[in-house]
């Protein structure tokens, strides 16, 4: 008996390492009398933790930069027919899989195809949100992130893609900031009144999302500003294209305007502005 508690505690150091990846050579003692309180390990259970227990790396892995603190990331959708999905790891985009740091940051989007919705993403096989832009450090695990999709409904008349637009907020364009007036950004799908009212200045141009922009001044919200201002927004990467332009419509008190791209950047879109209004991005090309 005393043989197999004494296994049972080494095979659950041995699982702390591979989990963790952070333990030293000497198991800490305040987490050893805590463990042993809780009966989970036992006082025969050996305090040390030899370094030829830690799995040896292959060649392989030794080449490709993995060690002890790597995480195995993996981010897909399990069918490309309904949506595919864009990943970044510290803003450098990759494909199904990689391996990262404890401290890296990973953002996961989803893009529905025509026809199909985004339902949630699940890390890990749970359902972590249902927006569809999932960020995270990995910490001290291994990630399996899945976008879900599902067809959309008879009765769902939206077209628009669903960008999500978390990561990339609308912001001052320089020089214009305000103080104590921020701004912002919520992705949405429009009413049909408005989606009208968008559609009667959209010409040949393309959705590629819609969503409200508002002012608040010190927690209040702003309906209009004194006067106008420039503003940035990032376009998704995606749609950033050689020859593609970009430009905002808005709709406003049920009005639609067209707003022009003041800076032609190609993964930018700068537009000039004055109220808290519905807007929609679209493109071009020519």
């Amino acid at each position: 008996m005393k043989k197999r508690q004494d296994m049972k505690s080494r095979l659950f150091i041995r699982r702390r390492i591979n989990a963790w990846g952070k333990l030293r050579t000497v198991w800490p003692l305040q987490r050893t009398a805590a463990l042993i309180g809780a009966g989970i390990l036992f006082a025969a259970a050996p305090m040390t933790v030899c370094a030829e227990e830690m799995p040896a790396r292959t060649a392989n892995e030794e080449a490709a930069g993995i060690t002890a603190e790597s995480r195995a990331i993996a981010a897909y959708t399990e069918d490309y027919t309904m949506g595919t999905v864009a990943s970044l790891c510290n803003g450098v985009t990759f494909q199904n899989s990689i391996y990262a740091g404890n401290y890296d940051s990973i953002v996961v989007s989803a893009y529905p195809n025509s026809g199909y919705s985004f339902a949630y993403f699940t890390d890990n096989g749970v359902i972590v949100t249902k927006s569809a832009y999932y960020a995270f450090n990995p910490g001290y695990y291994d990630h399996t992130v899945v976008a879900h999709f599902v067809k959309r409904g008879d009765n769902d008349d939206d077209d628009v893609p669903r960008v999500n637009w978390s990561n990339s907020a609308c912001v001052y364009a320089p020089g214009y900031k305000i103080d104590a007036v921020s701004i912002t950004t919520d992705q949405v799908v429009q009413g049909k009144l408005c989606r009208e009212a968008f559609d009667s200045v959209l010409g040949d141009y393309h959705y590629i999302g819609m969503y409200n922009i508002s002012f608040a001044h010190a927690g209040k919200p702003l309906e209009k500003l004194d006067g106008s201002v420039q503003l940035l927004f990032d376009i998704p990467a995606q749609y950033q294209k050689a020859g593609r332009s970009f430009r905002m419509l808005r709709v406003y008190k049920g009005q639609p305007a067209v707003l022009e791209d003041l800076s032609e950047r190609g993964n930018k879109v700068q537009f000039e502005t004055d109220c808290t209004a519905a807007y929609a991005l679209v493109y071009k090309d020519w």
